[in-house]
């Protein structure tokens, strides 16, 4: 337990992130005793039915503590901690052996599996189904070791309750009939009746899916996509994938890891079979059943699928520390050579993975409870959120979370969601986005509120900026590209601010109002770097909506870069867009960014105006 705490010590202080929030507000959708039963039990997108790990879960925990995470974070640490003591008793009766009844709940904690279930509260299935699993075994061993039916009526009730949080429960019989073909043949025929229960609930989810709106994330294969999808999972199991996805060393180690790990697994597995030892094959056995649903989902492979798989690979490990403890010297080294490089890989990957759920939850709290905090003081007010990143929308936004306290009319800034990477099958960004026209009426009547959203998540007031801008009817005709708050005028390509001015790579682009005649030109100021033009001149142009002006030589960057173009667009352009253009890029030291130029500012220069000999 000690340990389980120090590894995941972000399990309490993680907040809310993506699905979390859809679960949240279905108890927005209870209004009656018959809109409660619909809530439980009615069948979601993707056709789950989990009235007991996510329905209920979420609409007690919501009517008691709305949005206040730490209830919900102590329910999964609590859970968890009883499963480990599960495990642990487990292990000892299947085992015989206090060791292993100590090094198999280490074991499965240690795997990086378990990173996303402690730290995402919309994982906490795997946890709760963790339990049922090993209470329904605990039930099943005790049955055939005292022939005592209550026993059996345990193991019968809790495998029924496992319907209730998670599809894969209908897993379970294959592995309570593998240990009893393994050490208690007898019993085999009144185990194989749990696969009644599993053959109806699978008809019935069948029968009830509902195709996602990601269906293509869920697609189906068999045949060699399922063993590539075997090999996959194997490798997060041990640790090798897993430790890749977080540390770049290991990622040409994979393979030979992966090998090295799978022959003295596989072989041990052979070796003991060899003597008659079933334990390793069962433990295995229960690796692969309760993987088995998720390989045939060959494009959705998910790290914390491997939850209750583990537990069988635990089981394994400890049976073989076990017996190292009771082996000769040259078995004693590979056995806890293997656990040691198995720990090796997953305890850093489990503390890393952890770590970065947590701090992507961040930022939706600092930006939900001060939206939350912005409606309380302005209820009557649209709230628009500039500057939002794909993460925060992605994980924050795009789950509608602002519902849950009742603010229905917050929306992301059109030059936000311009930003943002669409995903059709996902849904239209523009749901989340107030358009041009009612973002300037709300605005010029007093009637919203514009907030940049910073990358951790905390809301900065510039409405007044927004406001200036439609005070003008146009879009600012100079911007000092530095300025942070004026990011959503430039487009998706530059990178980020360095204070008065901030690097481009080859081509960048930026939004600018357009003068009231319509003709005039565009400048703009900037900096490169000596290396760029060491060897040959560098050429720099700008373009207006398209179309490219003359071509600029630049051979010393000792001077300021200044560029300019002319344009002359038709009457009622309120903006245009302006390109910069460079015809090479350069990488300055350990930076590993393209580089072009470093753009201070960009103005619109109305000639029709400056020009005394035109005016007259």
């Amino acid at each position: 337990m000690l340990f389980c705490t120090l590894l995941y010590k972000y399990t309490l202080r993680a907040w809310f992130q993506a699905d979390d929030f859809a679960w949240l507000g279905l108890r927005l959708q209870v209004h009656n005793q018959s809109d409660f039963w619909h809530a439980i039990f009615a069948p979601m997108a993707g056709g789950s039915i989990r009235p007991l790990s996510e329905r209920a879960f979420f609409l007690l925990f919501y009517s008691l503590f709305g949005i206040h995470a730490l209830p919900y974070r102590i329910a999964v640490y609590v859970t968890q901690m009883a499963v480990i003591v599960l495990f642990a008793i487990v292990a000892q009766r299947l085992l015989k052996s206090y060791t292993a009844a100590f090094v198999a709940p280490v074991l499965w904690i240690a795997n990086s599996a378990l990173a996303q279930p402690l730290t995402w509260t919309c994982a906490y299935n795997e946890i709760l189904l963790s339990g049922i699993f090993l209470l329904a075994f605990y039930a099943l061993v005790r049955y055939v070791e005292s022939g005592d039916g209550r026993f059996n009526l345990l193991q019968w009730a809790t495998f029924l309750i496992g319907f209730g949080i998670l599809e894969i429960n209908v897993i379970y019989p294959l592995i309570a009939i593998l240990y009893a073909a393994c050490f208690a043949p007898r019993f085999v025929k009144r185990t194989a009746l749990l696969l009644i229960p599993s053959a109806l609930f699978t008809i019935v989810f069948f029968a009830a899916k509902i195709k996602p709106r990601n269906e293509g994330f869920y697609a189906l294969g068999a045949g060699v996509s399922t063993a590539k999808t075997l090999v996959s999972y194997w490798s997060v199991a041990l640790g090798p994938s897993a430790a890749a996805e977080y540390f770049a060393p290991f990622e040409s180690m994979v393979l030979p890891l992966t090998i090295i790990l799978s022959i003295a697994v596989l072989g041990f597995v052979v070796w003991r079979a060899l003597g008659s030892d079933r334990i390793p094959m069962f433990c295995l056995g229960w690796f692969l059943f309760a993987l088995a649903p998720f390989l045939p989902i060959y494009g959705h492979i998910t790290d914390y699928y491997v939850t209750v798989p583990a537990i069988g690979l635990a089981l394994l490990g400890a049976w073989a520390v076990h017996l190292a403890f009771n082996g000769g010297a040259a078995y004693r080294v590979v056995a806890l050579a293997s656990i040691a490089l198995y720990l090796a890989l997953q305890i850093p990957t489990a503390r890393a993975e952890s770590k970065q759920l947590w701090a992507r939850s961040i930022p939706q709290r600092n930006m939900v409870l001060g939206v939350r905090d912005i409606y309380q003081r302005n209820p009557d007010k649209t709230i628009l959120l500039d500057g939002v990143s794909e993460e925060i929308y992605w994980l924050g936004v795009y789950n509608r979370p602002f519902r849950l306290f009742g603010a229905n009319s917050v929306f992301m800034t059109p030059d936000t969601a311009r930003k943002i990477k669409p995903y059709p099958e996902l849904g239209d960004i523009s749901e989340f986005t107030l358009p041009e026209s009612e973002m300037r009426a709300a605005l010029s009547h007093n009637l919203a509120l514009v907030y940049a959203v910073q990358d951790d998540g905390r809301l900065r007031d510039v409405t007044k900026l927004f406001e200036a801008a439609v005070g003008e009817r146009v879009l600012p005709q100079r911007i000092d590209v530095g300025h942070p708050l004026l990011d959503s005028l430039l487009g998706p390509t530059w990178y980020a601010s360095e204070g008065d001015y901030r690097w481009m790579p080859k081509d960048a682009s930026v939004r600018l109002g357009v003068p009231e005649r319509g003709a005039g030109e565009v400048r703009m100021q900037a900096v490169c770097a000596p290396v760029q033009v060491a060897a040959k001149p560098l050429l720099v142009w700008l373009s207006v909506n398209g179309e490219a002006g003359p071509k600029s030589t630049i051979r010393d960057c000792k001077l300021p870069v200044i560029v300019s173009a002319p344009f002359h667009l038709a009457p009622g352009n309120e903006e245009m867009e302006v390109g910069i253009h460079v015809d090479r890029t350069v990488r300055v030291g350990a930076d590993q960014r393209d580089l072009g130029l470093a753009v201070q500012s960009i103005e619109v220069v109305d000639l029709l105006q400056s020009s005394p000999q035109r005016s007259q």
